[in-house]
């Protein structure tokens, strides 16, 4: 039960009928005016209280079919409908592997979102709906020559996750780079978005997606503008052009894009952007590029060493960092830990899409900690052995234009979160200025646009037609000819399959996250200024919140009660508590401080439709320079935890509350702080575990992976469990395929943003 108090009773009245479109009626008794709280300001949406923010919740990551994948993923849903939905109508999905195109289900929220900003790739925006569609006078799927394209794409789709094009899609990019369809879809899109945008309800930002993919390397961000459609630019910036087929080099990718914000936004009268870099997990060492021995810095513009004015620009628009969605976790990895990690860390075997843990002898050291051969007990990562798609080794050589090694899609340590912002304090004592400074988010990177459908059980996917089926799903067996039209090989008779190979397929993606900002009020102005402030968080799909603040003196003994109202006690330059909140920098200490307090308080999800968990502790990450200057990352788990028994769920994957908290709350004074060295601390809360959506999906059809036929390590049809092999870990060669099932839990989580601390200047 929630309870709230009279003055919040007070303050919500007030606000909703500032939103709402009621008027005073001609007759009957008069409602005498509410009294605004004392100390209240007149926001946009009624009264305020000045160091009171609501936690909002969004999805900054939504592709429709505007965007060239979904429309041949799931052309049902466009910008309208993926706004409805936000809102808590339904939208359909498809069924089939061929069409995309009929609705056979359909979903609904539990919950309608707060924000949400329509992302569909600036590459061939809208080119295929109207081309296709020929502008809207003939149904989807009726046009032969997009049916093949389609069919081509969906074919390869291995090769387009892995980033890597067909000759087919080659000739379509090149003639499509230059479309012009682009310009009055963008045009319908921020139409759209001002139409459906309710300020005080419901919020709709103007957004799309940069997603350079050369070589593999996803160099991919998000575009957030602050206004209304008039302070938008009139076109997006695509990656491609008619000669990317040809030459795919990346090096100025991203300088690229900062540079047409510059022009474009800067030449558009109100204007503001911020970009969310996102799948730094899958940039294979390019989104956060590490330091050359020669320089000394990591290349930037051209391939030269990063510059003051670039680090500078980088830091201008790169705000905020998705550290979850669908592709997979970007805080940190099991066996890349790169050196910077003191002490351990247990938790980083979060949504993994990218493994370094082959099981083979040089295995990064740390893998064995996870990953021990048992699949009822090992993280989901551990089963995944698709290569390079999930399956990869830690980059040697980390280059622009592809110069990543040894295999294609490596890894590197800088991929992730709290390392690469480790790296950033690094590069400020060289450069003056960090280029990595960002707070964090998540979000779902739907391809059904279906904004905010994060949900693990009975989880629909989010690549339509791709992942309609548990075969699509779980994965299945392949060969490198069962898809060709004369003589295709079969993928059930090993005799008969050239490279048998079991693909992963959707297994390794996870259900995607939401994005939480803490805000005065829900307008575009002030969720825009939040994200760009960094006072934001990140959840794992469950509607966590988190809030934190650092001082220089101890908090109040009431500091728990005002972060759970979004308020907090410290200020930068005046009062008693010195200090900054999530997102924020801290100011330089007081004399007799010794090192600052980190306050967190975390709260479980208010509820929905799906079970509600408790919490199960808060653990503190801090990054630092040494004494050398070289960055470190230290983890301190659970600093608060509950004082229960933390038990897995059951074979059946339900889950008993017990008796863990709906709430935690500490204050922690960092028992390693140097004022003489730059640091950051954020803060993560976690749930008790509960089954992943693949496991729930074995489990809700009570699959027995000793069915399997040794033949062929396919379950007989006469089993049931057609479909369902990405359910065991299986070993053996044919004639000896064997199974066991595998039970993969995850502990959702939130993440906040961090609070920064800057050295003074050595004499």
């Amino acid at each position: 039960m929630k309870f709230v108090p009279l003055s919040s009773l007070a303050a919500l009245s007030l606000l909703l009928a500032a939103c709402g479109n009621s008027q005073t009626p001609s007759s009957g008794p008069v409602t005498p005016p509410v009294t605004p709280p004392p100390g209240s300001v007149q926001g946009e949406c009624g009264p305020v209280l000045p160091g009171r923010k609501l936690a909002l919740y969004g999805d900054l990551h939504v592709h429709t079919s505007d965007s060239f994948d979904t429309y041949f993923f799931n052309s049902i849903n466009g910008p309208r409908e993926a706004l409805k939905f936000a809102q808590g109508e339904p939208a359909g999905y498809p069924a089939g592997d061929t069409d995309p195109n009929t609705p056979v289900t359909f979903e609904t929220l539990d919950r309608p979102l707060d924000f949400v900003a329509v992302t569909d790739h600036a590459e061939f925006l809208g080119a295929f709906r109207t081309l296709c569609e020929a502008n809207g006078s003939i149904p989807a799927g009726t046009n032969p020559v997009c049916e093949a394209v389609g069919t081509n794409i969906r074919a390869n789709i291995r090769a387009f996750v892995e980033g890597t094009s067909t000759p087919f899609q080659v000739v379509i990019q090149t003639l499509l780079a230059d479309s012009p369809t682009d310009r009055p879809a963008w045009a319908a899109q921020k139409t759209l978005n001002d139409e459906e945008y309710r300020p005080c309800d419901f919020t709709t930002l103007h957004g799309y997606e940069f997603s350079s993919n050369k070589r593999g390397q996803m160099l991919h961000r998000n575009i957030i503008f602050r206004g209304d459609a008039d302070e938008v630019p009139a076109v997006v910036f695509s990656s491609v052009t008619p000669t990317t087929g040809v030459d795919d080099r990346n090096a100025n990718d991203e300088w690229m894009l900062f540079d047409h914000l510059q022009t474009e936004c800067g030449g558009t009268p109100g204007c503001r952007a911020l970009t969310i870099p996102h799948s730094s997990n899958l940039s294979d060492g390019r989104m956060f590029m590490p330091r050359d021995f020669a320089t000394g810095l990591p290349p930037g513009r051209d391939g030269a060493a990063l510059t003051p004015a670039d680090a500078e620009l980088r830091g201008q628009y790169d705000r905020v960092v998705e550290i979850y969605q669908h592709k997979g976790g970007s805080e940190c990895a099991a066996g890349l830990e790169g050196g910077m990690l003191e002490g351990e860390e247990t938790r980083c075997d979060f949504e993994l899409a990218k493994n370094v843990c082959r099981g083979e002898s040089d295995d990064p050291p740390s893998c064995a900690r996870y990953c021990q051969g048992d699949p009822a007990r090992d993280p989901s990562f551990c089963s995944l052995r698709q290569a390079p798609t999930y399956l990869t080794k830690v980059c040697t050589t980390a280059g622009p234009d592809g110069g990543s090694g040894p295999d294609a899609n490596c890894s590197t340590p800088l991929d992730y979160y709290r390392n690469a912002m480790a790296e950033g304090l690094s590069l400020r004592g060289l450069l003056g200025i960090n280029p990595y400074r960002q707070g964090l988010i998540a979000s779902t990177d739907t391809h059904n646009g279906t904004p905010g459908m994060t949900r693990e059980r009975a989880y629909p996917g989010h690549g339509g037609v791709l992942e309609d089926q548990p075969k699509d799903h779980l994965g299945s067996w392949d060969c490198d000819n069962s898809t060709r039209p004369v003589n295709p090989e079969d993928p059930t008779d090993p005799g008969n399959c050239t490279n048998r190979i079991f693909l992963d397929r959707a297994r390794g993606f996870g259900s995607g996250g939401l994005a939480g900002v803490w805000s005065a009020e829900n307008t575009r102005g002030q969720v825009w200024d939040a994200l760009h402030r960094g006072e934001t968080f990140g959840t794992s799909g469950p509607r966590l919140r988190i809030r934190m603040q650092a001082s220089w003196t101890p908090p109040p003994a009431d500091i728990c009660a005002k972060l759970a109202r979004g308020g907090e006690s410290v200020s930068a330059t005046t009062g008693a508590v010195v200090g900054a909140v999530m997102g924020g920098d801290l100011p330089a200490p007081p004399a007799g401080a010794t090192a600052p307090w980190i306050t967190v308080w975390a709260m479980q999800d208010n509820g929905g439709a799906e079970q509600v968990l408790p919490l199960q502790a808060i653990d503190i990450i801090k990054g630092r320079l040494n004494a050398g200057g070289d960055p470190k990352v230290q983890v301190y788990e659970a600093v608060t935890h509950t004082t229960h028994p933390v038990e897995p769920p059951a074979p059946d994957c339900s889950v008993a509350p017990g008796l863990h908290p709906e709430q935690l709350c500490v204050s922690w004074q960092d028992p390693d702080f140097d004022a003489g060295r730059d640091a950051y601390w954020y803060a993560r809360a976690r749930e008790i575990p509960s089954c992943r959506w693949s496991t729930q999906l074995c489990v809700s059809k009570q699959v027995d992976c000793a069915a399997l036929s040794p033949a062929n390590g396919i379950f007989p049809a006469e089993s049931g469990f057609a479909g369902y092999e990405g359910c065991c870990a299986m070993s053996g060669a044919p004639g000896s395929f064997t199974g066991k099932n595998i039970f993969a839990t995850l502990e959702e989580r939130v993440w906040g943003s961090p609070v920064w601390y800057e050295a003074p200047p050595q004499n």
